[in-house]
């Protein structure tokens, strides 16, 4: 029999405490690391096995299947939600930093002061970033902005 380990201290040596049916569905199954949450998938092929090992003549209640779908859909919409927030929170920030755009700004980098004119607007990894005297610095390098001289 082989042994599936969860995380880094608990481990399973032994499946024969297990029934037939949880046998079966640990076979092949690794777990790698410890999880704190279910991902979508994890929850569909639970939910697969679950359909697929239930007692013929007790099968599962409607409204026990019908909660367990609502919890599918609800985690669909959960992560399309966070996909559009993440795309729209991108969006801000480099709008934002456009404000800066030919302005004159005043940057803290580890305890110096550097002051110089924005000439550009760049995301990098879906971070904006400055171009400020031919480097890059992230926004919230900021101290100061006064408008250029004529």
């Amino acid at each position: 029999m082989s042994t599936t380990s969860v995380g880094n201290t608990n481990s399973i040596q032994d499946l024969s405490q297990f029934s037939p049916t949880v046998q079966q569905a640990l076979q092949g199954v690794t777990i790698k690391g410890n999880k704190s949450s279910l991902t979508q998938d994890d929850f569909l092929k639970l939910l697969t096995v679950q359909l697929a090992n239930q007692d013929p003549l007790k099968p599962m209640e409607d409204a026990q299947f019908m909660g367990q779908m609502a919890q599918f859909a609800s985690l669909e919409q959960t992560k399309e939600l966070n996909a559009t927030v993440a795309g729209l929170s991108s969006t801000l920030g480099f709008s934002s930093a456009q404000q800066f755009l030919g302005k004159n700004v005043t940057l803290n980098v580890d305890g110096a002061e550097i002051t110089g004119t924005v000439s550009g607007v760049a995301m990098v990894k879906g971070v904006p970033q400055l171009m400020v005297n031919d480097k890059m610095y992230t926004t919230d390098k900021v101290t100061a902005v006064t408008l250029p001289t004529q």
